[in-house]
């Protein structure tokens, strides 16, 4: 038995766990800072309930005098988790209905309910209203400015927009508290269309909602700095709150919140300016997501009408905000290690191999499903407040109370296997130069006696990327024996923030990548190079089948400022046609690269870089070395042959 397993059977594992996820947050002076919320309750649902209860009752009030929103979250609290379950997060309530509703409208519809039944749940979801309520109070009582900022929201409904935003900011600052990671906001400019005037401060007000969001930035993050989930969805139906959003977050230059940006065919040409003017400020967003693509893909497990208002999760993966408990990323599949399996033994020829590597990924996809079926999901009451068919089905968030429970599954390593497998059929069966079953010695081998071959197989024949047949039907092939094993049960993209961890597990592969080197980067060239263009790149992945694919597709591409700075109207036209053509998502890291290579020797010499890293933007200084030397050599070999 793993010591893990044992170490779970433990009374205390609880706070073992819990005291080292706070350490691997803050060190070893947070823990001794933090207070554990904890339950005695033996249901689960009761003992989140009183978790919630002491949050409230317990939470420090941090606010200043003369801001113009509340945003308080204490760091210092740790809700507990319940040993063996997994917290929900990555996802986003239905902002529109706390806005519309308040607090005091939810209740009356638990109240109405109670009326015609006697439901255990529906009290356990009152009860949390009453804590919230509590808070609340605690909150008004603080001080006489905070009174004045809290008179009505968010008991009542929103009257304006900075009641709206505010509200917002109070419900948002209890789901961190509660512990759930990777809050997303959903579709900001029109959720907050409502409660817009023309007003002159406007820009004043949204610009100091975003400062407040920007605040907790480090306890926000999760696996990396700037890893906060913070998602404003614009765009789809465009207003001028879209245009304002834009324009302040090019102004405060600011890594976080991020922005995605649902794209279509009438959006305003005022919009893709400023696109291009956040991106060539370096900021790595928006992302660029396409709405004719992603409403036709999710057409395969949502009704047309919940598509449309589609929003994502933390980095690009589809959902419906305050409709779907989805967890888009619950695993990753690394699609080089099924053909190492396939290779070992084999001497047939390539469309054996192709059906020898089926059936090593479905095994491989087997495993990984007994894995995501074995967990548990703890349940939240207080989420479930906020998602509208939890209280029409009484049920809470984690046991089926919500539209649409459709998980996801993330793919990494596309480039690496179609390389591979276009060199296999190019040197072995083609040109006949090496036998199938000498591959896996020349990888074990690690290319130390095969180094002509590695260059060759990096560098020569077709590659990922390209706007060739032969590369798009492979890959399109690959996609479709991941379709049929997972339709049916699980989603899954072809974009995953897992490309340096798979690799540091993964042998040498046959695209000329030695053993434990990072995978290829989303939906681009595992080597940029001098037979590749954007607009080529952008022709490939235009061709892809994200029918079958779109728990995230990104393209992800690397241009040099001094480029970018000369050509504003060709990036935009590159940009438009690649989004007109059918790509589902691009995201762009705009980047000098002398500056890169600068800060690579003294971060802390440029602390304002920024950088986009798997899907959200964050300081260079802050990253781990071997993220800063990954996007260094990306934003190096796009230099040399990006234009």
């Amino acid at each position: 038995m793993k010591l893990v397993e044992i170490l779970r059977k433990v009374p205390l594992f609880p706070y073992i766990r819990g005291y080292y996820d706070i350490y691997k947050r803050g060190g070893f002076i947070k823990v001794f800072k933090t207070r554990i919320i904890s339950s005695k309750e033996k249901d689960i649902i009761e003992g989140k309930v009183e978790q919630l209860e002491k949050v409230c009752e317990i939470a420090k009030i941090d606010f200043r005098s003369n801001e113009r929103f509340f945003y308080s979250i204490d760091t210092n609290l740790h809700v507990l988790g319940y040993p063996g379950y997994r917290r929900l997060g990555n996802l986003t309530v239905d902002y529109s209905f706390i806005l519309e509703r308040g607090l005091e409208g939810i209740e009356k519809i638990i109240d109405d309910k109670l009326k015609k039944e006697d439901n255990r749940y529906l009290k356990f979801l009152k009860r949390c209203v009453d804590a919230i309520k509590v808070y609340w109070r605690r909150c008004v009582e603080y001080s006489e400015e905070l009174a004045d900022i809290l008179a009505r929201v968010p008991v009542k409904p929103a009257r304006n927009l900075e009641e709206a935003l505010q509200s917002i900011l109070f419900i948002n600052s209890l789901l961190w508290m509660y512990g759930h990671p990777l809050n997303g906001l959903g579709r900001l400019d029109k959720i907050l269309e409502p409660y817009y005037t023309k007003a002159e401060n406007t820009h004043e007000i949204i610009k100091n909602f975003i400062l407040a969001l920007s605040k907790y930035y480090e306890f926000k993050s999760n696996v990396l700095p700037g890893d906060t989930g913070q998602v404003i969805v614009l765009g789809g139906e465009y207003n001028k709150l879209t245009q304002i959003f834009l324009e302040v977050m090019r102004e405060l230059r600011l890594p976080d919140p991020k922005i995605v940006l649902r794209v279509n065919r009438n959006m305003p040409e005022k919009i893709w300016e400023l696109s291009y003017e956040c991106l060539k400020e370096g900021l790595g967003y928006p992302l660029f997501s396409n709405d004719e693509v992603i409403i036709k893909s999710l057409g395969e497990y949502y009704d047309e009408s919940d598509a449309v208002d589609y929003s994502t999760s933390a980095c690009w993966e589809p959902l419906i905000p305050g409709k779907s408990a989805d967890q888009n990323n619950l695993a990753n599949i690394n699609l080089l290690k099924p053909l190492e399996d396939a290779l070992r033994g084999f001497n047939g020829g390539f469309e054996e191999l192709l059906e020898r590597y089926r059936k090593s990924l479905n095994n491989h996809l087997d495993e990984t499903i007994d894995t995501i079926e074995s967990l548990k999901v703890e349940p939240s009451p207080l989420l479930s407040l906020f998602f509208p068919d939890c209280l029409k089905n009484a049920k809470d968030i984690a046991y089926g109370g919500t539209r649409y429970n459709i998980n996801g599954i993330l793919t990494v390593g596309m480039g690496n296997l179609i390389n591979s497998l276009l060199n296999i059929k190019r040197v072995c069966y083609d040109q006949k130069r090496i036998k199938p079953q000498e591959i896996i010695s020349i990888l074990e081998d690690n290319f130390r006696s095969h180094k002509s071959l590695k260059f060759e197989l990096e560098n020569k024949g077709l590659k990922y990327g390209m706007d060739e047949p032969e590369v798009i039907e492979l890959t399109n092939r690959i996609i479709s024996m991941l379709h049929e094993k997972l339709r049916g049960k699980y989603k899954f993209g072809l974009s995953s923030p897992s490309y340096l961890t798979e690799g540091e597990s993964t042998k040498a592969s046959f695209d000329g990548r030695l053993a434990r080197e990072p995978l290829g980067v989303n939906i681009s060239p595992v080597k940029f190079t001098a037979n590749m263009s954007y607009t080529e790149i952008f022709n490939f992945a235009s061709e892809l089948d994200y029918s079958k694919a779109y728990n995230g597709g990104v393209v992800d591409i690397m241009i040099e400022k001094s480029l970018m700075d000369r050509i504003p109207q060709e990036f935009t036209s590159l940009i438009k046609t690649a989004i007109m053509k059918g790509v589902m998502q691009i995201q762009v890291n705009v980047l000098n690269p002398k500056i890169l290579l600068k800060a690579l020797k003294n971060p802390e010499l440029f602390p304002d870089l920024i950088v986009r890293v798997w899907g959200f933007s964050t300081y260079f200084k802050d990253l781990p070395k071997e993220y800063q030397e990954i996007i260094v050599k990306r934003a190096l070999e796009y230099s040399k042959y990006g234009d």
